[in-house]
């Protein structure tokens, strides 16, 4: 075990010269104020949350609702279509009306509700993401003016 002061050198200039050799550092576990997670620990000060933090935020939790939703509802809907395919292919072939099959019935309603989840997505994103989003662009813009190329 090596201790604090076995490895301190006494510098090789002038005490506060460019040239002096730097104090040693500690590695491992018993150095202050130590931690693997990158967080404050108990002898630093918290770091300063960036002034927009909420409102990017608010924007990631809105964006990441509507994709869940618009996905899974996408992707249930087919889930559900293949399973029924695979385990119940009697029903599937069920006639419906004339040669219309129950089969071929639910895989124009994966057409459908592909196209609906995409229509839902576009118009709640309208409303509740880029409200949001032109918030903040707003906020970040400097005041001279135009920064760069508008999208």
């Amino acid at each position: 075990m090596t201790y604090a002061d076995e490895n301190q050198h006494p510098p090789s200039g002038p005490a506060g010269s460019p040239w002096s050799r730097p104090e040693p550092q500690w590695y491992g576990y018993d150095a202050p104020g130590h931690d693997w997670y990158g967080q404050a620990t108990w002898d630093e000060p918290a770091p300063q949350a960036r002034p927009h933090q909420d409102d990017l935020t608010a924007l990631r939790s809105a964006y990441r609702l509507l994709r869940r939703i618009s996905t899974l509802t996408a992707l249930g809907s087919f889930v559900v279509y293949v399973v029924l395919s695979c385990s119940a292919p009697g029903l599937m072939g069920a006639k419906i009306a004339g040669e219309l099959s129950l089969g071929m019935a639910l895989g124009v309603l994966q057409l459908v509700v592909t196209f609906a989840a995409v229509h839902w997505y576009g118009r709640s994103a309208r409303r509740s993401v880029d409200p949001l989003a032109r918030v903040i662009r707003e906020r970040t813009a400097p005041a001279g003016g135009n920064a760069g190329a508008v999208r």
